[in-house]
């Protein structure tokens, strides 16, 4: 495996494309529509909080990240705050990642976004939520155990409100357990801001708080956390 830059996740590139304009995904899936979309979301979160997988992260090293020249599929769970503009809610949706060891890159998406009422806590509680159309999706690379990427985009609520993000994402490799099976994860956190489309004022929302998306780990909130199985709910 080639060192590129690698401190978490390594310059990927998110590409934030809202849906419904040209290039967008067309997939009903790109964003959060419907109530049996919203519970997929929700079995991804409980597997990874009932199996304590944050808790159970160690991270995979420089050494067993260099040694590996495979491809890697994961998927799980994002979830994005920021007080001053969204109050006690987040955004939050799943999310996809493949690690290709061999030409030290990272590529994926986030899908099916929502917006989480009354969630500030990090402690997600499976309440009332709201759709919000748009995908992110990223090209990065890869360099030791780790991740760092960018990703700018809009985000849009049911009533037409827009969200431009612009949010910085690192992270690291982690092997995760659960019983016997131990498998290959990523985990990491998100900086940055959101600006309202339109808002004459030109106020600029800093992001604020990780999310805990584990109760079994206190203090080791978290921006994303995918796997290779364990994470999906599936």
């Amino acid at each position: 495996m080639n060192i590129s830059t690698f401190t978490g996740l390594s310059l990927i590139v998110f590409s934030l494309t809202a849906c419904g304009t040209a290039g967008g995904d067309s997939d009903s899936n790109s964003s959060g529509t419907s109530q049996s979309d919203y519970e997929t979301y929700n079995a991804a979160h409980d597997a990874i909080a009932d199996a304590g997988l944050r808790a159970s992260a160690v991270p995979l090293g420089t050494a067993a990240a260099d040694a590996r020249s495979d491809t890697v599929e994961m998927s799980g769970i994002y979830g994005i705050q920021s007080d001053d503009l969204l109050g006690t809610d987040a955004i939050l949706g799943e999310m996809s990642m493949t690690a290709n060891f061999g030409n030290d890159t990272v590529s994926g998406a986030m899908t099916n976004n929502f917006i989480a009422f009354d969630d500030a806590s990090g402690a997600h509680t499976e309440g009332s939520a709201e759709p919000l159309s748009g995908s992110m999706t990223y090209v990065g690379t890869v360099s030791g155990d780790g991740i760092t990427s960018h990703f700018d985009g809009i985000l849009t609520r049911v009533d037409g409100t827009q969200y431009d993000l612009y949010v910085d994402m690192t992270g690291t490799f982690y092997t995760v357990t659960d019983g016997t099976l131990t498998e290959l994860g990523a985990i990491g956190n998100f900086g940055g801001n959101i600006t309202v489309v339109g808002d004459t004022t030109g106020t600029i929302y800093d992001l604020t708080d990780a999310y805990d998306f584990d109760p079994a780990a206190p203090g080791k909130e978290t921006g994303f956390v995918v796997c290779e199985s364990l994470c999906s709910g599936d």
